[in-house]
């Protein structure tokens, strides 16, 4: 009997550094993501040739949040080295076999300060948006019908939010996922825009 207790509890032990190893050091705060519709930047540069070409619609997510690191990751004046967000927009667009379409985006953002408002951004050309809503442009409030985003931290889920309060991009018989096709800002012409404004994008 003595026995088994003592190996019951050397498996406990065993177990626990597992669990804490598992517990997340950031917590993340998610605000309702801002998501509108923005032109191509034009910027005038010397000695080249004019190309006379006219701005289009592109969608933009800004999504506000904060985080908060345990102490021992460094707490109010310590950067969580990376996360990764995972973005699910719902537009009003539908494929010939009548399931919607799902704009998706994964991006790793990093050097994540603690105990400050913090920005991410996101976008969509508009050449996706034609394909996707077989129109040129994109208006918020009659193309856009559901969001939600998804927040992993070394491979763990640490928050979440969507629209209406559910995972619904898990539903995949209804839906037509579009991979990869929403951009982090340092891969489209907004670039050079806005500063530190948003958090850094790992380089691939």
């Amino acid at each position: 009997m003595k026995s088994s207790i003592l190996l019951a509890l050397a498996s406990i032990a065993l177990v626990m550094p597992e669990l804490q190893a598992q517990t997340p050091s950031v917590k993340v705060d998610i605000k309702q993501p801002k998501i509108n519709s923005i032109q191509t930047p034009q910027f005038n540069a010397g000695n080249v040739p004019d190309k006379n070409w006219r701005p289009k619609d592109w969608l933009e997510i800004d999504m506000e949040f904060d985080i908060k690191l345990t102490q021992a990751a460094g707490g109010r004046t310590g950067s969580l080295a990376s996360m990764t967000v995972h973005y699910f927009l719902g537009v009003n667009g539908t494929t010939p076999d009548g399931r919607f379409q799902v704009l998706k985006g994964s991006i790793e953002y990093v050097d994540i300060p603690a105990a400050e408002k913090c920005h991410a951004l996101a976008f969509a050309s508009p050449a996706t948006l034609r394909r996707v809503l077989m129109k040129d442009g994109f208006t918020t409030g009659s193309d856009l019908k559901a969001w939600g985003v998804e927040v992993v931290v070394d491979g763990q889920r640490v928050a979440g939010e969507s629209s209406t309060g559910k995972a619904w991009w898990e539903d995949t018989a209804k839906l037509a996922i579009n991979e990869n096709v929403l951009l982090a800002k340092k891969d489209t012409p907004f670039a050079i825009l806005w500063g530190d404004y948003d958090v850094g994008v790992k380089n691939k």
